[in-house]
């Protein structure tokens, strides 16, 4: 019976940490391009751009001013 239970805890636990992985943002620039960067953005204020990774991995900089809207995907 306790390995029943500790192997269920161990289930929950492992699936509740499964949904705190890392957030997916949807960036679009004021030319209408779309990007998803996976991850945090990083900004750099002494430049004024973003860094970050998109979906195939490749590391992405925009200017701050060149960018619409960032939005957290579901």
């Amino acid at each position: 019976m306790k390995i029943l239970i500790t192997i269920i805890a161990s289930m929950v636990l492992m699936f509740s940490l499964a949904g705190c992985g890392s957030k997916n943002y949807q960036v679009t620039t004021k030319s209408g391009q779309n990007y998803t960067a996976t991850g945090p953005l990083n900004y750099d204020v002494q430049s004024e751009t973003y860094k970050f990774k998109n979906e195939k991995g490749k590391e992405v900089i925009l200017n701050q001013e060149d960018i619409e809207v960032i939005q957290e995907k579901d």
